[in-house]
């Protein structure tokens, strides 16, 4: 033990004199240069001197050699006693080049920021070394004093305290010995005040001798005097005074300290960095202030027991950040991001806080100070509803840590109680302190936002942390109950001129309870349509008030109506009792019209059309299912029945987003790409039937009934769509849509055909009657002759070309298939309708182009 003191003493006599020295001899170093600067200086100050009497020289005009000894005699004694002035050149292009050397030119580029710290450090690197070393050995002679413990307590202390003071006493006798500041005395100091933190921080956690109290006060006089000293000395002082201070506790130990004194501390030595950058703002001093703040949170916070003291500290950090240092020193965008990284820390603490002993009034103390902070400093009017998303999101990550099963896990019932006084009394603080600044601020509706919805904030919070997101009756009356309370306020603010910003939010606030109260009591379809019973009431209540965000909230809750029902398949399963469909799907789609018919005028008009169209293709695709799975709705087989669904759904809901592409702004491309890619959806489905599930060769079911049957459904129904899609939509060209309707309108009459004869089993394998046979060409004969007629009357060339193509294949079957096939009578009618068809065609077709009364004449 001897020995280790013995070597403590060798370590500090060696290092502080050898760190001393090393300053020493970089000041002298560096007085040299300031003197070669310096006259240098004074040879430029005469330059300029020489050229300003050369160009005033030039603007005299001469008279004589007097005014040129006059000229002469003006020029300093720095300057060459030979030179001819008058023989100088008169423009001020022809100043002397060592003065165009010291000024610089336009191309000049302030050297980077790695290259000046490389070169400071190349100046400066045994100014820095030496200050280092004598911190370290302040901090090494209480560390290893309190290891060695051959000297009491109190010695030690002493001993700390008396070398600190010597330090900081040796730098102000240096700096006023030679009349300035130097980097070797900032070192020094810094040394000192290192030091001096590290001996009261040790007489608090190892000695026992100082108080936290008087020690916080001792520590704050040292910040202070440390960041006071650092005007005088310079940068270097408040660097190593800065990192000395944050960084000392860990290097000095010990477990004694609590979380309240570590935190305190860390709060004054910020505190202290904020005031000096009252005088002298530095960036990396206030990112090092950050730096140093947030790590003794993370510290503090890392071991999940000092709850109460981290939500001290972030108020109180949030509080200086507001206003240290002024607005002139300090950018707008610098403060937001402190203010908000401390508001992001505190979401981070409330989750971090342990989960079998959480905290739960200690996390209001924030929500008063960051909404009466805007009052002051109208630059942080985002710090209200920050404040109270952080906490919100902190309370439901917390929740999350729980269980990996469910999203929000229930709070255990022992503390059921504390979080609901925790919720009761966090709306009356945000309520209240709003309030207070609605009163002296009317015309912002920031506050009237706050104050009204800041409650269903935490409604919502307690609805999914106490029953865990379930449905409850209790919760869902008690949302409605406030639904009426916010509806009633509302009618007071009609009535009420100064406070009418607040009439908009108190109705969305009504809504959103309302909304509430259906997810708390309501599941599954139930939920969709009395959300979508809002529909009405949105757009009536904004069209009374002229209420634009009101149209806003509309489109959210349009959006949310739209995806449930549009992804229930998928994501949804319910209960079959009942036709719920009907109700929900079609109640929607009524309410969707009704609101649209209700907005006439209104810019949200165009919204709620596409919407209702929407909806109602969802509802006649639901009713189909219904009727065509036994009200199974959801069933999972993609067979021929699936397949025509998903032909007409995705079809015209394709034409459905090209309508709403038009309406939707900013977003009509990604309407445009959903429509492309339902119309490609929609063509391979149909595809899928042709190919694979064609009756003519798979088994399928399609009904006894002529016409009337699945296959209108399957083949039927996509000509309608094909027509359509030429008329409303643009994705593709109208002769393409015209062509695909041609194509399916005749596959859709072969098939129909076919099941005329054959029933429901109509695969090839059962072979082909006569009557059927015949059937062919006469519907092919009939469709043919429409075709000509109808493009002779409307000059349609390329329809006259398909008529007389449908007619050429008719003729071919008649005379190569139907003679073969056909016997008796259906040959005879074959053949004689044949011909009485071709001529009646040409005698039309002779009288409407006129070449009859050529031939008469």
């Amino acid at each position: 033990m001897e020995a280790l003191f013995y070597l403590l003493i060798a370590g500090v006599l060696l290092l502080v004199p050898v760190g001393s020295l090393l300053g020493f001899l970089a000041f002298r170093q560096r007085d040299r240069h300031a003197s070669r600067i310096e006259a240098l200086s004074q040879e430029v100050t005469g330059l300029r001197h020489e050229l300003e009497a050369l160009k005033r020289q030039q603007l005299q005009p001469q008279s004589g050699t007097e005014e040129a000894a006059s000229a002469a005699q003006a020029v300093p004694d720095t300057a060459d006693a030979n030179v001819d002035n008058t023989a100088l050149p008169l423009e001020p292009e022809s100043a002397p080049a060592e003065l165009e050397a010291v000024v610089p030119s336009a191309d000049y580029r302030r050297p980077s920021v790695e290259t000046r710290f490389a070169q400071a450090l190349k100046e400066n690197w045994m100014v820095w070394l030496g200050g280092l070393s004598v911190s370290l050995a302040g901090i090494f002679m209480v560390s290893h004093s309190i290891n060695a413990g051959l000297i009491g307590p109190a010695q030690q202390l002493l001993m700390a305290l008396v070398t600190g003071v010597a330090l900081h006493a040796a730098a102000e006798l240096l700096r006023r010995r030679h009349l300035g500041t130097d980097q070797v005395f900032a070192a020094l100091a810094g040394g000192g005040s290192v030091t001096l933190y590290a001996a009261m921080l040790a007489g608090v956690h190892h000695y026992q001798l100082i108080g936290p109290v008087l020690a916080l006060v001792g520590l704050a006089l040292v910040s202070l005097a440390t960041m006071a000293l650092a005007l005088v000395h310079g940068p270097l002082l408040a660097i190593m005074g800065l990192s000395g201070a944050y960084l000392v506790p860990l290097l000095v130990g010990g477990e004694g300290g609590s979380a309240a004194f570590v935190l305190s501390y860390s709060v004054v030595i910020t505190t202290s960095s904020l005031l000096l950058m009252q005088h002298v703002y530095r960036p990396w001093l206030w990112y090092g202030t950050l730096a140093g703040a947030g790590l003794w949170w993370l510290l503090v916070a890392a071991s999940e027991t000092n709850s109460l003291a981290i939500a001290c500290y972030l108020p109180v950090l949030l509080l200086l950040f507001s206003f240290l240092p002024g607005r002139r020193q300090l950018s707008p965008e610098r403060r937001r991001e402190a203010l908000l990284a401390v508001l992001l820390v505190w979401g981070a603490s409330i989750y971090g806080q342990p989960v079998d002993a959480p905290s739960f009034l200690a996390w209001l103390l924030i929500l008063p100070l960051a909404v009466l902070l805007p009052q002051s400093r109208q630059q942080l009017w985002y710090l209200p509803w920050a404040a109270v998303l952080a906490t919100f999101a902190g309370w439901l990550a917390w929740s999350g840590r729980w269980s990996a099963e469910v999203l929000f896990m229930p709070l255990a019932p022992d503390y059921h109680q504390d979080f609901l006084t925790y919720l009761i009394v966090a709306s009356i603080v945000v309520v209240l302190t709003g309030l207070w600044q609605w009163r002296s601020q009317l015309t912002l509706r920031r506050w009237a936002s706050l104050v009204m919805l800041a409650p269903v904030v935490w409604l919502v919070l307690g609805w999914l942390l106490i029953p865990g997101g379930q449905a409850s009756g209790s919760w869902a009356i008690a949302s409605l109950l406030a639904a009426a309370v916010y509806g009633g306020l509302a009618w007071q603010l009609e009535r009420n001129h100064a406070y009418r910003a607040g009439l908009v939010w108190a109705i969305l606030a009504a809504h959103g309870c309302y909304s509430l109260a259906v997810a708390m009591w309501l599941q599954e379809a139930s939920m969709t349509l009395a959300l979508a019973a809002q529909f009405v009431s949105l757009v009536w209540l904004g069209r009374r008030y002229q209420a634009p965000e009101l149209f806003l909230v509309l489109k959210v809750l349009l959006a949310i109506v739209v995806a449930r029902l549009t992804f229930n398949p998928w994501l949804q399963t319910y209960e079959g009792d009942g036709h719920w469909s009907l109700w929900t799907y079609g109640g929607a789609t009524l309410f969707a019209a009704g609101a649209t018919w209700l907005a006439r005028a209104e810019a949200i008009r165009p919204w709620l059309e596409a919407v209702t169209l929407h909806l109602l293709v969802l509802f006649l695709g639901a009713e189909l299912r219904y009727w065509l799975y036994d009200g199974n709705i959801f069933a999972h087989e993609y067979g021929f029945t699936e397949a025509s669904l998903n032909t007409l759904l995705w079809g015209a809901l394709s034409m459905v987003y090209v309508f709403r592409a038009s309406v939707a702004g900013a977003l009509g491309w990604l309407y445009r790409l959903l429509a492309r890619v339902l119309l490609v959806l929609s063509v391979l489905s149909y595809l899928v039937l042709v190919v694979v599930h064609n009756p003519w060769w798979a088994t399928i079911v399609v009904g006894d009934t002529p016409v009337f049957n699945m296959l209108l459904l399957a083949y039927g129904a996509p000509v309608l769509l094909a027509l359509a899609n030429s008329r409303f939509s643009d994705l593709v060209p109208v002769r393409w849509s015209l062509c695909v309707a041609a194509g399916a309108f005749g596959l859709f009459t072969l098939l129909e055909i076919r099941q005329l004869w054959q029933g429901s089993e109509m695969t090839i394998a059962s072979g082909m009657s006569e009557g059927e046979l015949y059937t062919y060409s006469a519907v092919g004969m009939l469709y043919a002759i429409a075709a000509i007629l109808w493009s002779t009357q409307n000059r349609s060339a390329l329809l006259h070309k398909a008529g007389m193509i449908l007619l050429g294949l008719v003729i071919g079957k008649i005379f190569l298939v139907d003679m073969a096939g056909l016997q008796g009578l259906w040959r005879v009618a074959a053949f004689m309708g044949l011909g009485l068809a071709l001529l009646g065609l040409a005698w039309m077709y002779r009288r409407t182009s006129g070449s009859g009364k050529a031939s008469e004449s």
